[in-house]
This record gives structure tokens, sequence and C-alpha cells, in this order.
């Protein structure tokens, strides 16, 4: 039963990466009240196999399927491949 007293918390439909192009299934997600998300966003998420990366596809008022929060936005250096060190930097 839902206190009245305590906001509902927002669900995020999320996708992981391992899915396919054609593979419509999504993961429900809590969403913290303290995160503010939009589709697109990458956010961490806990699973059996530790913390994974997902995308939010979707923002939901409520979820039957959802019992996990989302833990975090994800770090966006991760998301994008070290680059290749500036001529400077070889230089000694």
């Amino acid at each position: 039963m839902t206190d009245l007293l305590t906001p509902a918390l927002a669900v995020a439909a999320v996708k992981f990466k391992w899915q396919k192009g054609d593979d419509q299934k999504t993961y429900d997600y809590l969403i913290p009240h303290e995160l503010e998300l939009a589709v697109g966003d990458k956010v961490m998420v806990e699973t059996k196999r530790g913390e994974t990366e997902v995308e939010v596809v979707e923002i939901k008022a409520e979820s039957e399927m959802a019992s996990k929060p989302i833990l975090r936005r994800a770090d966006p250096a991760s998301a994008e491949p070290a680059s290749a060190p500036s001529k400077s930097e070889w230089d000694f």
C-alpha cells in the first residue's frame, strides 16, 4: 500500500547495450527524487552482474514492474573513448 504523504517515484523504462535494435523489451527502474532524467540519458543501474550502464527510453508515471532505483547518471567521461595524447604530451 502506498503512503499518501509520500509522493510516488517516477519510473524510467531502460534498454541495455546488449539489446539488438529490434528488441523492444524495456526494464523499469525507479527514478530517485533528486535525479531529473530525460529520454536518451545514460544512467547506472544495479543488476545481478553488478552496476551496468543503460539508456533511458521512456519516462513513466508508474509501473508495477519497477522495484529497484536508478543509482546515478552514467559518468560522461566513461562513455567517450579515450583520446590519443596530444603532441605536446609526448614532448619531453
